[in-house]
């Protein structure tokens, strides 16, 4: 079965789109990003995921069986990476549970939107990830184009989402004290990116229990609303905000603050958020809010950095993406989702 990586620039964004048969095509994701992927697994010892890994190997092992049980195509997809970037499964695995085997893991992510069309969301990672983060369009046989900014050896569902679907989402980590022996959230999140309309992934993020904590601003091209979704574990939390300015740092606002630990740094870009008062934004506030108020650059004690920035306009479909260090580049949706190079150009 053949399956086509094609790496293209606009601008200063990197955009690699990948083509084929669920296996086929990760296996040759792993091949092409090779070096990338063993550039990251480098530092994983020291990675806070793998002391607890070790302390919990019970914990882990639970975690990773109802991933593969609840998630087998996500689950695939990582043994297919895994297998192409020739790399231990375990250390990948090992990776893409940061943030599910308890609080401490650094927590990253931005999300501020003005209902009812525009959603914008800050990308924060660890510097290891500048220069080889990209934008990755997933042209998988039989389903729904997608696009997200990559991690190279995650599963692609861990930042923001665009599909050709419609549906839009950026995703803020956050650190859950007493993890829940269920799939790990990477898996549950791209589960989602599947679903044909905005209530049906809402509906899958309810029926799905995560290990660790993710929280969701949500939306739809061409339909008006923000719908917000906190998850961990069997708690679920839905929010619609119909109109207004709406916000999300790395930790809950809905469910019970017992559940998490925010960091310092979270509560900080939070009162930040809660002091912006924007009269009637567009595209452009919200990307200068992102690219100023609650940028990061891994100074001052903090271990993050924002590696891009995306604005959404649900009316029309139009994004606005900004690259660390780049000049922004607009395009629709659907074409970033289907991977049209021609017309982003």
């Amino acid at each position: 079965m053949v399956a086509t990586v094609r790496e293209h620039r606009i601008g200063d964004v990197r955009w690699t789109v990948v083509s084929g048969p669920r296996e086929a095509a990760f296996r040759a994701l792993g091949a092409y990003a090779a070096a990338d992927i063993r550039t990251v697994l480098a530092g994983l010892p020291s990675w806070p995921v793998t002391a607890r890994a070790r302390r919990s190997p019970l914990l882990f092992r639970a975690i990773e069986s109802a991933s593969q049980v609840e998630h087998p195509e996500a689950y695939a997809e990582l043994t297919a990476l895994a297998a192409g970037a020739e790399v231990p499964f375990d250390d990948l695995l090992l990776a893409n549970l940061r943030g599910d085997l308890g609080a401490g893991d650094g927590t990253g992510c931005t999300d501020l939107a003005w209902a009812p069309s525009l959603l914008g969301h800050n990308e924060d990672g660890a510097p290891v990830f500048d220069g080889i983060g990209r934008l990755l369009t997933l042209l998988i046989d039989g389903e729904p184009g997608v696009c997200v900014w990559w991690y190279p050896g995650f599963v692609p569902a861990n930042s923001f989402t665009v599909t050709t679907n419609g549906l839009v989402w950026g995703i803020d980590s956050v650190n859950v004290v007493t993890p829940s022996p269920s799939a790990g959230r990477h898996f549950v999140a791209r589960t989602a990116q599947r679903a044909p309309s905005l209530a049906a992934a809402v509906s899958v993020l309810r029926a799905h229990a995560s290990a660790g904590g993710f929280a969701y601003t949500m939306g739809q091209v061409g339909s008006p609303g923000v719908t917000v979704v906190e998850k961990a574990g069997h708690e679920t939390a839905v929010s619609v905000v119909d109109s207004g300015f709406s916000w999300h740092t790395n930790h809950f606002r809905r469910l019970s603050p017992s559940l998490d630990s925010p960091s310092e740094e979270s509560l900080a870009r939070a009162e930040v958020c809660a002091h912006l008062a924007p009269s009637a934004p567009d595209a452009k506030w919200l990307v200068s809010a992102l690219t100023s108020s609650v940028y990061r650059d891994a100074s001052d004690g903090d271990e993050l950095m924002t590696l891009s920035t995306l604005v959404t306009d649900l009316a029309s479909g139009m994004v606005t993406l900004v690259p660390r260090g780049g000049e922004p580049l607009c395009a629709l949706a659907a074409d970033l989702a289907s991977g049209n190079v021609d017309a982003v150009r």
